[in-house]
């Protein structure tokens, strides 16, 4: 403890002289670990929650022995394989690799009177170009500690033109050629002896507001559907295959029975959704699983390539617990995709490193849409290799080939029973897009939810560029169409980011007039249906109204909680300023007003008549 409180005032004397009176004691304390070190980063009530900005109450310095203690390792590591003969040759490498760095003119403002430029006279000129040839990997593992130290001090709070300063400032105060090497291995040895450094702060995105981030309808899905939706889907399903069972078995041998098989083997396909449902539950089970099989079929894997470090720094900054995985396919830009519970990572394709390039607003764009998904723990459910996603797009396809098209034939080719067939497969038509409007709609409002952010930290421009590249990767048509059931229309997604569709109000009412969509649907077809099979209007109408009481009571869990959800999700995110609190609150609160109408009708089928 005493070494590392010596070097911290050795620190403090350079790098924060108005903390030096205690720095010895703060080295201590932070040596220690335990609680003592745990006081140095506490903010106390004055300071943000969560906030360890200088200004919170703790000063610098237990920062930067925090980020010296994250690298000890890297530093060790550089020192322990005996190709540096001196600590004149480490400051010489820093000060090129300092050079390097300013000279770009987006770090010239870190350049000041102690840091010479590439051309400036000094300790790195002879060093830069000897190790730049000589000892890459050595230059390799600097790099890394440099990166990280910046990294750890920006996600305290420190900016980064200040963090970039006080890095370099801090490694050539470790490594200062008065120093032996002997004396630096102490420090970082006595570093590695205490505790690990302390986890970073959970970053806020966007903001102290977290209002770019829509209700989360596709988990509100989830759970209102899996214990209503699957045993009632379930039931229609056992009652429309006992009356089809009956028209084969009690049917004599001929068109009824054969119109009893196809309608049999057609229905069920209606069970789908529950697979659709049961595919996002087996998603949720095993994150682990399907990350490893995510790595292997896109051979995803680590890169310590220059533009693959600097898009983790990136993400790092926003979501320290978000890996970065590397692959050259060109099929997309990036996805999310879970490792665990609490861990995600984000696969960054070929397109992407160079739209990282070509156009860094952009990338960061796409970026921050990922990170967005990881905000909403949309991984789990979304994402690569998302059984969900992959059901939710198949089964439109499949309930064609296996349900309407045998009906339409059977219909076309046997007269006797297509009177019958034709209203039935106008029920089942309608199956489809009823049943998908749901999952569809909460996967759509996801993916606007995200881009929120994006548009929120980056500008709409920038997202439209990336949307525009996005459209611009090699897809087939029919990749295209079936990607219109997990994502928006680009088109869509682009008029969003531009504010149209009524901003917020048009967002928040999406998911309440998708109730309302699939009580049209059902109630559009009904009529045409019941007549075609033999009723007459007035009891067709009378049926169609009795259809639509039943559906609204079935879907009386999902509209009350919808209602609900609208209603509190303002408290619960918290946007609800002094100075725009009705404009948060009257979204949500006027949209709803349909699933509270629809809640409230739910009941009148149950009114006695006459």
């Amino acid at each position: 403890m005493e070494l590392v409180g010596a070097w911290s005032r050795r620190l403090a004397e350079r790098l924060t002289p108005h903390e030096i009176d205690f720095a010895a004691e703060v080295g201590a304390a932070y040596a220690e670990g335990g609680e003592r070190r745990r006081r140095l980063f506490d903010p106390g009530d004055g300071g943000e929650t969560g906030g360890f900005a200088p200004g919170a109450g703790i000063g610098e310095l237990p920062v930067i022995l925090d980020a010296l203690r994250a690298v000890a390792g890297h530093l060790h590591t550089f020192l322990a394989d005996g190709m540096i003969g001196n600590t004149l040759a480490v400051y010489a490498l820093i000060q090129a690799r300092r050079g390097t760095e300013t000279s770009s003119p987006e770090r010239a403002a870190v350049r000041g009177p102690s840091s010479p430029g590439p051309s400036s006279p000094g300790p790195s000129s002879p060093g830069r170009t000897d190790f730049g040839r000589t000892d890459p990997g050595q230059g390799r593992l600097l790099d890394q500690a440099i990166d990280l130290l910046t990294e750890r001090l920006v996600a305290y709070g420190i900016s980064r033109e200040r963090a970039e300063q006080q890095t370099y400032r801090l490694l050539e105060t470790v490594f200062a050629p008065g120093n032996t090497l002997e004396e630096i291995e102490a420090l970082l040895t006595a570093l590695l002896a205490t505790p690990p450094a302390a986890p970073l702060p959970e970053p806020r995105l966007g903001g102290r507001s977290r209002s770019w981030m829509l209700p989360p309808w596709l988990w509100f899905y989830l759970i209102a559907c899996l214990p209503v939706g699957v045993p009632g889907l379930i039931g229609d399903w056992i009652r429309q295959a006992t009356d089809y069972w009956g028209l084969m078995t009690d049917s004599p041998v001929g068109v009824a029975r054969t119109a009893g098989i196809v309608l049999g083997v057609a229905s069920i396909t209606q069970l789908f959704p529950v697979l659709v449902l049961l595919g996002a539950m087996a998603s949720l089970l095993l994150p682990a699983s399907r990350g490893r099989r995510v790595e292997r079929r896109h051979d995803l894997r680590v890169s310590d390539n220059p533009v693959i470090e600097e898009i983790a720094a990136f993400v790092r900054r926003q979501d320290p617990s978000i890996a970065i995985r590397f692959s050259e396919s060109t099929r997309m830009l990036a996805r999310v995709y879970p490792v665990g519970w609490r861990k995600a990572r984000i696969a960054v394709f070929l397109p992407l490193t160079v739209l990282w390039r070509a156009d860094r607003g952009a990338a960061e764009a796409v970026l921050l849409h990922e990170i967005a998904h990881r905000r909403q723990r949309d991984q789990h459910v979304v994402g690569l290799a998302s059984p969900f996603t992959w059901l939710v797009r198949v089964w439109g396809p499949i309930f064609v080939l296996a349900g309407l098209l045998p009906i339409t034939l059977y219909a076309t080719f046997e007269g006797a029973a297509g009177r019958l067939l034709i209203g039935q497969l106008l029920v089942l038509a309608v199956a489809v897009p009823r049943m998908l409007l749901m999952p569809v709609m909460a996967l759509w409002l996801a993916e606007l939810s995200a881009d929120r952010l994006a548009v929120r930290e980056r500008g709409a421009d920038a997202l439209i560029r990336a949307l525009d590249r996005e459209r611009a990767l090699p897809r087939g048509r029919l990749r295209r169409a079936g990607g219109l059931l997990t994502h928006p229309p680009i088109g869509l997604r682009r008029k969003v980011a531009e504010g149209r569709f009524h901003g917020l109000t048009g967002l928040a009412v999406a998911w309440p007039a998708t109730l309302v969509v699939r009580l049209v649907l059902v109630s559009a077809v009904a009529l045409p249906a019941f007549m075609l099979i033999g009723e007459d209007a007035g009891a067709a109408i009378a049926h169609v109204f009795q259809s639509i009481a039943d559906g609204l009571a079935f879907d009386r869990l999902i509209l009350a909680g919808s209602t609900v959800l609208l209603v509190v999700w303002p408290w619960i995110v918290r946007t609800r300023h002094d100075d725009q609190r009705n404009a948060q609150f009257i979204p949500y609160a006027l949209a709803a007003v349909l699933p509270l109408a629809l809640y409230s009708a739910s009941f009148l089928g149950n009114v006695p008549t006459g």
